[in-house]
């Protein structure tokens, strides 16, 4: 028993001795930590550089995630360091939460730490870090939640039933409905049901328990200003949370439950504090919790009208009396918008007792909600003037629907949906009166009054557009022509100078925009120059809208009797007055005039040179020279995406046309300034710089030596690791790939390491597309021989991703892979390296993961090279003596080949409509992060087939490989498959 003591005081103090250790390594390690993040924000660009790598490194080390939530904990860091930690913890959780262990990412035990702590600490932080932990906790509650991270949901309803205090009662109600969050954004699938299941299940009694208990303390008038405020807070956040768990599908609890829920929305409605109160152009949390629960009244409308019915009427008359009541102030205008959208839906629902049914509430509505929130406000004509950009924004973009006047003309078309003739009798009145009233008021109060009519002539006659192409149905009783030929061309063809009346000239350009569909060519046509003069108008809104009209007017198409699609403008005729006008846009983008950074005029460009294509090539050549100039000057500040994305389409619209006639000219004015990016590493143009070397490569009849002097460097870690980089990256070898003839010794000696960053951006679900798209490029245009001592390697990596992720995209992009592959190369490689893995493999993933694939909604070029992929995967012995794989085959190219009535499948996407891919917006907390766009013009002419520019029709081509060995064997197939006949009677 001694000897026992002895050996267990031994073992505490080993253990004490250990821990003493550990303690000071992390204190030691804190310290270092804390020292590197205040290095990130002192302002010296070195040191900050030099930090940042230093935080890069020790990112691999175990325990890092860790150690810095340990960091953000203490008090006594530094604020600076603390804060500057929350943010590179949120990104740290951005750049690797996705990325597997085996390649980088962070460690399984790490993961586990982190969210183990992170709620905890979340709550216990100061605001300005708890909204970074925030925006990293929802990152990892996007992938984790609720199957990888179980303990989350218990924690968030622990809390809320036990704490008495309010911040952490509010903390953790933000971070439910952080977490819920992406429910509302996910396509509607068995797993969506199963965690809204599972979430509602385990939250729903907490959530009312808190609703109700919030409610009363705020209704009851007897909590000072400062718990009203942080009421309030709980309260935006419970009515968040209430509309993402409703969302997909009307819960048990919520439906037994709803009559304590709309009598508390109906009575905060009608509460009002100073304290919780907006000023300004400020929202308040009232008006913020206000307009959260007619958004709330808006879902239960379109998706729930049954339930929602009996609260219709309180609702209607609330919301009313509400819009009613509310001043012009700019802090009430999301509430305004939220309420009139609620207002919209219900117009546009039928009722078995609607309130809309009676023509007095539609010409109240009229009259006390349209009218005044379409006519402009001072406040507006002060945004036009003095914040050009904004005002297009909120004006402009179908994105963007909080403003008053976009949400009263949603109205206008939401009564007019079922009660068009009164609507529309009522608001033509008021459109003659207007005018009427428009000759008798001083010029400025003139110009509003038509700039209204144009704009409610629009919500009058529209029924029914896309973005793509505009307006496709509208109003008979509204005369589109009379209003454009008495209104709208005799204020842009006046003699006045177009300095003058600039809100109406911009509202008639809106007018054209819109119905540049309906109007006629010869309309337009003579219209078109003074279109033209308008892009040279000092107004900033006046000259963007005019390239706006410009850009779309020319993208208008028209359909032949026959189905055939052409342009409705001729590039031959429209190139003198488009040309005219590329001059004085960049002219004004050099000089920051007006907007600065102005994407839409630099849109207008790209558009130009894209539409008149060979005619543009002469003229196109003399603008690329003030581009690059523009190019280098923003690359010193890139801070407008958007601009940065059309800036580059422009030179790739242009580069398309004029490289093949001329490629030493246009490569003598671009790779300077794109060498200057690639030295000074410009990391928001990098991903574009990328994507127009590529198109300079395909295009350059040799090689010149700056491609050699960049392949070593494009194969460098770091520019991989950023995830914006991947695609264009992936774009540029390509073109390596395709001049593998010039290149062929320098392609095979970095072999390896193309592998390498093949594996990298496999193993990122974020980047594992690009994956596919670099090892189909190596497919398509490499020689086997180059890469066929490496091969089966790859397929050993391939199928480890695809066993340790169920992603069907993932075993979509697989299938499709090993058929082009299958498709492309005459040997027979690929089985005997699957079989060589492992015998009967082959077998084994044609049953299991290529027949569910070949049922998918797939891209035509990608439906025919799995097609004559699977035509030869059958010949292969094992699939051809194995019925069921066999017989798998064969229904999956009844599929592929759209033999079946029902058989969906997609064409090629438009490649025609150059439209700039939205730039993603975030959540909590979000930090700038360079995101990739795909430039549309960066392929040459012929890109537009795809994996198959070799197949051009697929019913000839899979019939010639199928018909002299498989017709047979399909007809006797068939005798037993009924699944299998489309196919046998198509091989007769």
């Amino acid at each position: 028993q001694g000897a026992r003591r002895v050996r267990a005081r031994g073992a505490r103090r080993r253990r004490a001795v250990r821990r003493s250790a550990r303690m000071a390594a992390d204190a030691a390690q804190m310290a270092q930590l804390t020292q590197l993040l205040q290095q990130t924000v002192a302002g010296n660009t070195q040191a900050m550089q030099a930090a940042t790598q230093q935080l890069r490194q020790a990112e691999t080390t175990p325990g890092f995630g860790l150690i810095l939530l340990q960091l953000l904990r203490e008090a006594s860091v530094n604020e600076g360091a603390r804060h500057a930690g929350a943010i590179y913890f949120k990104n740290f959780v951005r750049r690797l939460w996705s990325v597997e262990a085996t390649s980088g990412g962070i460690s399984a035990s790490d993961r586990q730490a982190i969210k183990q702590h992170l709620l905890t600490l979340m709550l216990q932080a100061p605001k300005q870090v708890q909204v970074q932990l925030a925006a990293g906790l929802e990152e990892i509650s996007i992938t984790d939640y609720p199957n990888d991270w179980a303990n989350l949901l218990p924690e968030i309803v622990q809390h809320l039933k036990t704490s008495q205090d309010m911040n952490v009662l509010k903390g953790t109600m933000e971070t439910a409905h952080t977490v819920f969050l992406k429910f509302r954004h996910q396509q509607r699938s068995e797993t969506l049901l199963k965690e809204v299941k599972y979430t509602v299940t385990g939250f729903q009694e907490t959530h009312l328990e808190v609703f109700k208990a919030a409610c009363q303390r705020i209704l009851g008038n007897a909590l000072p200003g400062d718990q009203i405020k942080l009421h309030f807070e709980l309260m935006k956040a419970l009515i968040g949370a209430f509309y993402s768990l409703n969302v997909v599908d009307l819960p048990e609890f919520f439906e037994d439950h709803r009559e304590e829920y709309f009598q508390g929305f109906l009575s905060l409605l009608k509460f009002k504090h100073p304290a919780v109160q907006g000023s300004g152009d400020q929202a308040g949390l009232q008006e913020q919790v206000k307009a959260s629960i007619c958004e709330c009244f808006a879902l239960y409308t379109d998706k729930y009208q049954e339930e929602f019915s009996p609260f219709l009427l309180p609702c209607v008359k609330d919301v009313w009396e509400l819009l009613v009541g509310v001043d012009q102030q700019e802090m009430n205008d999301q509430l305004v918008a939220r309420g009139i959208q609620f207002l919209s839906s219900a117009a546009a629902t039928r009722w078995p007792q609607s309130p809309f049914d009676d023509p007095n509430v539609l010409s109240g509505i009229c009259e006390k909600v349209v009218f005044p929130n379409i006519v402009l406000r001072d406040s507006d004509a002060e945004l036009f003037e003095d914040n050009p950009s904004e005002y297009v924004r909120r004006d402009l973009e179908g994105a963007d629907q909080e403003t008053r006047r976009r949400s009263a003309m949603d109205l206008v078309k939401a009564m007019g949906k079922l009660h068009e003739a009164k609507v529309t009798e009522i608001l033509v009145g008021y459109v003659k009166a207007l005018m009427e009233q428009a000759r008798q008021v001083p010029p400025e109060r003139a110009e509003r009054f038509k700039d209204a009519c144009i704009y409610l002539c629009i919500a009058l006659a529209v029924r029914g557009q896309t973005r793509k192409e505009g307006v496709t149905m509208v109003n008979q009783n509204v005369n589109i022509t009379e209003f454009f030929t008495n209104l709208v061309a005799p204020e842009l063809t006046g003699p006045e100078p177009i300095t003058q009346r600039s809100i109406l000239r911009a509202s008639c350009l809106k007018f054209i925009t819109v119905f540049r569909n309906q109007l006629a060519r010869e309309q337009v046509g003579a219209l078109l120059p003074a279109i033209c003069k308008h892009v040279t108008a000092q107004n900033a809104v006046v000259h963007t809208y005019a390239g706006i009209c410009l850009e779309l007017l020319i993208a208008v198409k028209d359909k032949s009797p026959q189905g055939q699609v052409s342009f409705r403008y001729d590039p031959a005729v429209m190139k003198p007055s488009l040309l005219q006008v590329v001059d004085p846009i960049l002219q004004t983008i050099a000089s920051m005039k007006g907007i600065e950074m102005n994407e839409y005029l630099m849109r207008t460009v790209a558009r130009i040179f894209t539409f008149l294509k060979q005619h543009g090539a002469e003229a196109g050549l003399a603008t690329l020279r003030p581009l690059s100039t523009i190019l280098v000057a923003v690359s010193a500040n890139p801070s407008n995406p958007m601009f940065n994305h059309n800036l580059f389409e422009a030179i790739a619209s242009i580069v398309k046309v004029t490289v093949p006639s001329g490629p030493d000219a246009v490569e003598a004015v671009l790779l300077p300034s794109l060498g200057q990016i690639l030295e000074r590493n410009v990391a928001d143009f990098l991903p574009y710089t990328f994507q127009i070397l590529g198109l300079l490569l395909d295009a350059s009849p040799s090689a010149k030596p700056l491609y050699q002097d960049l392949f070593a460097r494009l194969l460098t870690a770091e520019l991989w690791k950023a995830q914006a980089n991947v695609p264009g990256l992936v774009r540029l070898l390509r073109a390596y790939f395709v001049k593998h003839a010039a290149f062929g010794e320098l392609l095979r000696s970095h072999l390896q390491a193309i592998l390498e960053r093949f594996q990298f951006v496999l193993c990122n679900r974020k980047t594992e597309g690009a994956a596919f798209e670099l090892l189909n490029a190596m497919y398509m245009h490499l020689p086997f021989e180059l890469y066929g001592q490496h091969f089966k390697p790859l397929l050993t990596v391939l199928l480890s991703r695809l066993q340790s992720t169920k992603s069907p995209k993932l075993q979509r992009d697989f299938v499709v892979s090993c058929n082009l592959f299958m498709h492309r190369n005459a040997s027979n490689a690929m089985p005997q390296a699957f079989n060589e893995i492992q015998p009967g493999l082959l077998t084994n993933l044609v049953v299991n993961v290529w027949a569910p694939v070949l049922k998918m909604t797939l891209r035509l070029d990608e439906r025919k090279v799995c097609a004559m992929g699977v035509a030869k995967v059958m010949a292969v012995d094992e699939v051809r003596q194995n019925p069921q794989a066999l017989t798998l085959c064969c229904v999956g190219l009844v599929h592929l080949l759209g033999l079946m009535p029902s058989a969906t499948a997609l064409a090629d996407d438009d490649l025609s409509d150059d439209e700039a891919p939205p730039i993603k917006d975030g959540g909590a907390g979000l930090e700038y992060e360079v995101s990739f766009s795909k430039l549309r013009n960066t392929d040459i002419p012929g890109a537009a087939s795809g994996l198959a520019p070799d197949i051009p029709d697929l019913h000839t081509a899979a019939k010639a490989v199928l018909k002299p060995g498989f017709a047979g064997a399909a007809a006797q197939l068939a005798q037993s498959t009924p699944d299998v006949q489309p196919l046998a009677m198509f091989l007769q």
